[in-house]
């Protein structure tokens, strides 16, 4: 899953906070498009923390370093951090979720290819999913020190003939649960509805 969604800027994220925290919703943003800028592995991006019953706006690198691999973890499946058996990520889904903001994010296809414009190689075709009913893809996520990943887990019906694993995505009402509730409910993605359609590049 997912290496690659679309920021929200600060100042926007700041207001779409606030109105969380009175309403816990948030309201549509007219024309909102992909010209935004987009994350990518160890990039630099705004998140959102619990902090002292409330939330707060934190910059921090997407991946958590690993010992075992030059690249970071960007991406982590939820069934492995709710394994009964101690793991790397069970202290921070115990005590570190977060959630991850976006515009939407992307998927490479399984299978389907085109031609590189640029190689002239075949590459994986990417397909853009965002909500149907909201600008507004809220992730979950888990952080420590400065780097937060991403939480995945097994694909929806709008996501498994492209991909086969998607975010934990999460609907408004769904980001107290996974902040303070029966986090461990959120691994079942079935009833988010998505939409996608096939990037350029």
């Amino acid at each position: 899953m997912c290496a690659h969604f679309i920021m929200i800027p600060k100042d926007e994220l700041e207001r779409i906070i606030a109105d969380i925290q009175i309403r816990l919703n948030t309201e549509r943003h007219s024309n909102v498009t992909e010209s935004y800028q987009g994350a990518f592995p160890k990039s630099n991006v705004s998140i959102v923390v619990p902090d002292m019953g409330g939330l707060e706006i934190r910059e921090m690198q997407w991946g958590y370093p690993a010992s075992w691999q030059k690249e970071v973890v960007f991406n982590i499946k939820m069934e492995t951090a709710l394994a009964p058996k101690q793991n790397m990520w069970s202290e921070s889904i115990q005590n570190r979720r977060c959630l991850v903001p976006s515009f939407g994010f992307y998927e490479m296809h399984m299978k389907d290819t085109h031609l590189s414009p640029k190689t002239g190689k075949p590459i994986k075709d990417k397909y853009y999913f965002k909500m149907p009913d909201s600008d507004i893809v809220w992730m979950a996520g888990v952080f420590e020190d400065e780097h937060f990943s991403v939480m995945t887990t097994a694909p929806n019906q709008w996501v498994e003939k492209i991909h086969p694993r998607m975010p934990v995505v999460l609907r408004p009402d769904d980001i107290d649960v996974w902040l303070y509730g029966e986090y461990a409910t959120m691994t079942d993605r079935s009833r988010i509805q998505l939409e996608s359609h096939k990037a350029a590049g």
